[in-house]
């Protein structure tokens, strides 16, 4: 047993060094997973929101009638109809609504109406008399519109007032948020120093239960997510591995039961220091982790499995396929059609012979069969935030030197770095580089941050997501020869212009 207990003590101390390190190489990227944890809990946890209907109605006669659901974040819908008159086969109508899109055929209907309706009854009153419907526009048409037998309407609907507000857990996820960095530091921390408390032997009972009740913290959250595909990754070694959720979940299911063979005979534990040195020890290894994970976060990780590493052309990580992958998914592709009640679903092969019966197209519905490969880059794009024109072609095209300078939000961006990139930017521009400043950020606030720290520069858009995998910093500056990374800096840490030239050239400076 002692032996057993030893293996288990080494093997799952090791494990967890190595899984702490590598997180807490990166607390912002383990902070980023940590926030889709929180947003899947305030979702899951939020009120569940109730469906309204919408009806239409031409001279009094129901011709479409159908239910949605609200999202919190719902204030008004906009509902628009182009109603078609068609003396063969009835109405037709186009409908939109809440980003759904309806064709219908009302043959049931002859001859054009005088007047239409749309009522939105809340949920409320989904079961109420008709007569009691809280919003409702009914519209008289005029002789034009019945003698052409088309017309067109829009109307807007109030529907703030049937949103359930956010309880107190749902809350609690959302604003824990603002602490997710310093719990990704604590966390990552936390599972170093048991990793090397349980390798040196010390204070065996208090670490094996700690470590036992991390453990069963992420068994829920692997097992979580696994169930409920929620969280495709679970970020347990960062970066450096990506593990599906049922793999991560059955690695913590392993981890738990070396949990129980280490409480079952941690009597057999031999620590490697005695008491008082043990705690030297220990305070200086908690210092100098928690210190490592500050110098990560301020200076970017020591060890980078981002696809953005430097020496990585970006474009040709955009570009591979591996060996034996699918360039794109597999989909099945199956159309719903309706004629009056009656509503099918059918193949591409079968589509015609059903519209020759009278069916019309309703809506297509696409299945993923076999998923393609994606590529690690896969939301790459720049866009020119004043002409919405996308410059992702001319960046991966140019064999210029490019300097991109990486704000992922704008409001928590530390601007001390600011005077030092305009010395880069004038220097960068006097040797013909291109120079590309980056934010998640929309038009109006772009052009007040640039106005307000005096910037030479405009401000691109890029996908959110994107910025925050290239900029584990805020902000980060990146040196491009064409699309292939040269250097990558921390905002905390931006070099003189001459250390950059020297780097194209393929020079090393040396310090005096």
């Amino acid at each position: 047993m002692k032996i057993l207990f030893n293996i288990v003590k080494f093997f799952t101390g090791a494990l967890f060094v190595f899984s702490g390190m590598v997180k807490l190489n990166d607390p912002s990227g383990f902070s980023i997973k940590l926030n889709e944890y929180f947003d899947v809990f305030a979702e899951d946890l939020s009120p569940k929101q109730d469906s309204v209907q919408i009806a239409f109605f031409a001279d009094s006669q129901l011709f479409f009638q159908e239910k949605f659901v609200l999202y919190p974040s719902d204030k008004e819908k906009n509902v628009a109809l182009h109603l078609l008159g068609d003396s063969s086969s009835g109405l037709r109508a186009d409908i939109r609504y809440g980003g759904m899109e309806r064709r219908i055929e009302a043959d049931s209907i002859q001859g054009f109406p005088k007047q239409i309706q749309v009522v939105l009854t809340p949920p409320n009153r989904l079961n109420a008399d008709t007569q009691s419907f809280v919003q409702n526009e009914r519209v008289l048409l005029d002789s034009q519109e019945i003698n052409s037998q088309e017309v067109e309407r829009n109307w807007t609907f109030d529907v703030g007032s049937y949103i359930k507000p956010p309880n107190a857990s749902s809350t609690f996820f959302k604003e824990i948020k603002s602490y997710s960095l310093y719990m990704s530091v604590f966390f990552c921390a936390l599972e170093v120093l048991l990793g090397l408390a349980m390798l040196l032997g010390y204070e065996i009972k208090i670490t094996v239960v700690i470590t036992a009740l991390l453990i069963a913290f992420f068994t829920f959250l692997t097992g979580y997510s696994a169930y409920y595909n929620k969280v495709t990754d679970c970020g347990c070694f960062g970066d450096f591995l990506k593990l599906e959720p049922w793999q991560s979940f059955k690695k913590d299911l392993v981890l738990s039961v070396l949990v129980l063979i280490m409480i079952g005979s941690w009597k057999h534990n031999n620590p490697v220091f005695k008491a008082k040195v043990a705690h030297k020890v220990m305070a200086a290894l908690t210092v100098l982790t928690f210190g490592f994970g500050w110098f990560c976060y301020m200076y970017l990780p020591v060890w980078d499995f981002l696809p953005y590493k430097v020496g990585n052309n970006i474009q040709k990580i955009m570009e591979h396929i591996p060996a034996g992958e699918r360039a794109s998914d597999s989909i099945q592709i199956r159309f719903v059609m309706q004629k009056g009640q009656d509503s099918v679903k059918v193949t591409t092969l079968e589509y015609a012979d059903y519209a020759d019966k009278g069916y019309t197209f309703v809506r297509q519905d696409r299945q993923i069969i076999i998923e393609g490969y994606k590529s690690p880059i896969h939301d790459f794009a720049i866009y020119n935030l004043a002409t919405g024109e996308d410059l992702k072609d001319r960046f991966l095209q140019s064999k210029n030197y490019q300097m991109v300078f990486i704000m992922p939000f704008l409001s928590e961006a530390n601007t001390s770095s600011l005077e030092q990139i305009k010395m880069l930017y004038e220097l960068g521009k006097q040797q013909g580089w291109d120079f590309y400043a980056l934010s998640s950020a929309s038009l109006e606030p772009s052009l007040a941050f640039i106005k307000k720290h005096q910037l030479p520069f405009e401000m691109y858009a890029a996908d959110q997501k994107m910025l925050m995998t290239m900029a584990r910093y805020n902000p980060t500056l990146y040196i491009f020869k064409g699309s292939t990374v040269l250097a990558k800096y921390s905002g905390n840490n931006l070099p003189v212009f001459s250390e950059i030239l020297a780097l194209t050239q393929g020079m090393v400076l040396y310090e005096d």
